[in-house]
């Protein structure tokens, strides 16, 4: 019959030190082996556990602490427990195995046991969610294409943002999933409907006191769009690398950009701002100091707090932006030393952008910054003008708009403005440039003074 006992090995001069409390498993009897008709004697295995426990407190022959020596009640019980508890499982484990059992598996068994986190088996993967279910939670040990660290946050937030407009798709169509056949250039024309003008439920009390479903249709733009189809590509395109899908790749998915007419300040306008009294409000008076920082530095939301921390040294901040990993080398406009000076080299610390975007619009309306403009975009499908008061526009990403815009106003070289915003190629920086084409005119018109003199 098969015996597991504990026991402990250690030298005269370690009794003060814990040691690793041992098991033995034995199975003492005889007989032949039934597939090779070998004969074996005594089957004998050991197992070091965790259990840590003083030499001089342990009792050999009982296999637990010792009777009289000092210990406290409560670890006594639960040290004594975790013994029978390990002898009880290394016995079972032989029970299921018998005599083909080594000390690997015995190892592996054990682990199982301890830890079967680690040897569930992912479900088989069929359908589109089901990937995209793996896909969102292995998205943070991805890497970027291009710079090969880890993606972005807003890439991470925008993952499950698509999957959830795809399973209001497929309610929309009263289907639960789809099979990776069903996405087809059918499904694309069809999402791209939805997204264009979906419709958006909500719950509200009634007059009688009961919740109500109500529904309301949202129009998307062009580019909010493009987006979900951008990501619904990616997640596609793994798929059929990681061999769910038949190693199709949806060139056809066409992705929507809306080149739209979007506004930035332009120099006079950011001293119409600096110069604004925002005293009785601190918070506006902070963020209109933060949005001038990006406005002067060319530098995004996310690198604000690096450039609030950063050591000016020789007239340059260097930094690593947070997005790309790229290191840019950035003058000190005179605007950012008087605003590093007024609070003492120590800027407090940034808001949410959320928050940024709420405050700063209320700054610039505040600062005067209210001439009408206008801004054509496809919404739902359908070109539509809109007019605004220029404040109404203004977030955090128009300071680094503002930036690349007025310096190339300034006629100074492309490449040059790039190596401060960290743009790696021309065709993105030019989505930056906001010049309108009597500006562009105005440009021409002084370049060719200045050469026909």
């Amino acid at each position: 019959m098969a015996t597991v006992t504990a026991f402990i090995r250690t030298r005269k001069s370690d009794k003060e030190q814990p040691v690793n409390v041992r098991f033995r498993l034995r199975d003492g009897r005889t007989g032949i082996d039934k597939e090779t008709g070998k004969l074996y004697a005594g089957f004998q295995l050991f197992y070091t556990s965790n259990i840590t426990v003083i030499p001089d407190k342990w009792d050999s022959k009982l296999q637990k602490i010792k009777a009289r020596c000092v210990f406290d009640e409560k670890k006594r019980i639960i040290f004594d427990s975790a013994i029978n508890d390990w002898k009880k499982l290394i016995k079972d484990i032989y029970s299921n195995i018998g005599k083909s059992l080594t000390s690997d598996l015995l190892d592996s068994e054990i682990d199982k046991k301890l830890n079967p986190q680690k040897y569930e088996v992912e479900p088989e993967i069929k359908t589109l969610f089901q990937f995209i279910n793996k896909f969102i939670q292995d998205a943070p040990n991805r890497k970027d294409k291009t710079t090969g660290r880890p993606l972005s946050k807003n890439s991470l937030k925008q993952y499950p943002v698509t999957a959830k407009y795809l399973k209001e798709f497929a309610k929309s169509l009263n289907k639960k999933d789809f099979e990776f056949s069903d996405i087809n250039q059918n499904f694309y024309n069809k999402f791209v409907e939805f997204l264009q003008k979906h419709q958006i439920s909500y719950t509200k009390q009634g007059q009688d006191g009961h919740r109500v479903k109500k529904f309301v249709e949202k129009s998307s733009s062009q580019n909010s769009v493009g987006r979900h189809i951008k990501v619904l590509k990616t997640m596609l395109n793994e798929a059929s690398r990681q061999g769910y899908n038949s190693e199709i790749l949806y060139n056809d998915f066409h992705v929507f950009m809306d080149d739209v007419d979007t506004i930035y300040l332009n120099e006079s306008e950011l001293q119409q701002l600096k110069d604004a009294d925002l005293s009785e409000t601190p918070y506006l008076d902070r963020v209109r100091d933060w949005f001038l920082l990006l406005a002067w530095t060319g530098s995004r939301f996310s690198d604000l707090g690096k450039i609030a921390k950063a050591d000016i040294k020789d007239g340059f901040i260097t930094f690593r932006q947070q997005k790309t990993g790229t290191k840019v080398v950035i003058p000190v406009h005179p605007v950012v030393t008087g605003i590093f000076e007024k609070y003492k080299f120590n800027l407090p610390d940034v808001i949410t952008n959320q928050r940024f975007n709420e405050y700063i619009k209320e700054a610039c309306r505040i600062a005067g910054i209210t001439s009408k403009e206008t801004m054509t975009r496809t919404i739902g499908g359908k070109v539509v003008t809109e007019s605004f008061e220029k404040w109404e526009h203004v977030t955090s990403h128009t300071g680094r708009r503002c930036f690349a815009t007025n310096m190339y106003k300034r006629g100074l070289p492309t490449l040059a403005i790039m190596s401060i915003t960290g743009h790696k190629t021309e065709k993105s920086f030019l989505k930056y440039i906001k010049v309108k084409q009597n500006e562009h005119a105005e440009m021409m018109k002084k370049a060719w003074e200045n050469m026909y003199k």
